[in-house]
């Protein structure tokens, strides 16, 4: 699966400038809200993980395992510090997921 965003690229950390990043609320991380935040892969982090909560989480329940409700978890943390770093040590939490 790819995922793909295009409403807005920029290569490598900014300083946000406006009001608000384009984009569904559902899957923007707290600091897409605030002019004058650092954007940068804890920021895709958090979207990463909203959307692994949509694709899991059910009427009926999580289909997931719970690791991955706990990666979850942390991914979408309001605290951009307490996210894992970037992408790839999010892809490395979720691969661990299905082992386990």
């Amino acid at each position: 699966m790819w995922l793909i965003d295009l409403d807005e690229y920029r290569p490598g950390p900014f300083v946000l400038d406006a009001d608000r990043l384009p984009g569904s609320r559902r899957y923007m991380a707290p600091e897409e809200f605030v002019r004058g935040t650092v954007i940068d892969q804890r920021t895709t982090v958090y979207t990463l993980g909203r959307t692994i909560w949509h694709l899991l989480d059910s009427p009926h329940g999580w289909r997931g395992a719970p690791s991955q409700a706990r990666l979850a978890t942390h991914a979408t943390q309001a605290t951009t510090g307490d996210r894992l770093p970037d992408v790839r040590e999010l892809v490395g939490a979720w691969r661990a997921t299905l082992t386990t």
